[in-house]
């Protein structure tokens, strides 16, 4: 019987999954050991570094935006870790009145891997301050870009795990089944140090946006937040167009703040003074010991992304944090941690 917990290796392969986690038979009883490769956004190699008889309760943390291969030796036998992901938090808008973007949200889950398995992970990056966003130098893979005519803040990107070699080309193919999500936090704008607050990233859907109300920004114009089954609503059109919905994986561009990225990603604002929409989070059903970590609306709260009271100090303080140590300093990139079980 094929448990979903334990990876015994019935097949050589199991459809969704990239091929890359199942093989035919079990690893010798060698010690525990396996590399880890760092690739730059651009998917440039930064880093090969081997861990070998590595023991249980140790915790490998990775909060640079990227690309990475966790690749277990062959011969190394059955290894289950526990697993955290936090998205990128949402860039910030610039004076008047600097307004943070909301945080990255955070979840967990636990799985087992065998000998030859390769895992595939990526950091979202966070949005940047009052500027665009190519994807790639900040909110990557998939935070929502803040149009220029009158940049906002962008979308930060997804933090996500994948089992099996993903290939970086294929990071935001909409086949994809991940394993673990991070969402990415939504964009902030002008004058959001006041009003109302919002555009966390969060399970199963993603906070909406807030906004400096005024008689030409009328409340509907902020980015909705994804869900669990469709990309957040762009919000209407106030002194700017509307913003865009989000779509799987990718937040929606705003003329206001953009939209998370996520399993699906958040809308895009409309309007000067509007945040764009926080991405939705995925635990895949196979995973044990699961929770999630959303930052609820409201100031500060809004763009401080939670640790996790189960395991505290877990996170990296500044991951997923809109606007840490100053609203200039733009949305921090997101984190990946491995626990060896």
């Amino acid at each position: 019987m094929f448990n979903w917990n334990k990876k015994e290796k019935p097949f050589a392969s199991f459809g969704g999954f990239g091929g890359g986690g199942l093989g035919l038979l079990g690893g010798s009883a060698g010690p525990l050991a396996f590399t880890i490769k760092r690739y730059n956004t651009s998917n440039v190699l930064q880093s090969t570094t081997p861990y070998s008889d590595v023991t249980p309760g140790t915790i490998y943390t990775h909060a640079n935006a990227g690309y990475y291969t966790l690749e277990i030796e062959p011969t190394s036998p059955d290894v289950t870790f526990q697993m955290w992901a936090w998205g990128g938090a949402g860039g910030t808008g610039g004076s008047p009145g600097p307004g943070a973007g909301g945080a990255g949200g955070g979840v967990r889950g636990t799985s087992t891997f065998s000998g030859g398995d390769t895992i595939t992970f990526l950091v979202g990056g966070g949005g940047a301050y009052e500027t665009t966003t190519d994807n790639i130098a900040t909110s990557f893979p998939d935070g929502g870009n803040s149009i220029p005519s009158y940049n906002e803040g962008p979308g930060g990107g997804r933090s996500s795990i994948y089992d099996g070699l993903l290939p970086y080309a294929n990071r935001d193919a909409t086949p994809n089944v991940f394993l673990l999500i991070g969402g990415g936090g939504g964009g902030g704008s002008h004058y959001c140090e006041d009003g109302t607050y919002g555009a966390s990233a969060g399970y199963p859907s993603g906070n909406p946006g807030g906004a400096h109300y005024g008689p030409e920004e009328p409340a509907d114009t902020v980015g909705k937040g994804a869900s669990s089954i469709a990309g957040g609503a762009g919000g209407a059109a106030g002194r700017q167009p509307a913003g865009t919905a989000g779509s799987k994986y990718q937040g929606g561009p705003g003329a206001g703040g953009a939209g998370g990225g996520g399993y699906y990603g958040g809308g895009g604002a409309g309007g000067y003074y509007s945040m764009g929409g926080g991405g939705s989070g995925y635990i895949h059903p196979s995973l044990s010991n699961t929770a999630s970590f959303s930052a609820s609306p409201g100031s500060p709260g809004h763009r401080v992304a939670l640790d996790d009271p189960s395991n505290p100090g877990i996170k990296p303080v500044p991951a997923g944090y809109s606007g840490y140590g100053g609203v200039s300093n733009g949305g921090e990139d997101g984190a990946i941690m491995f626990k060896v079980i």
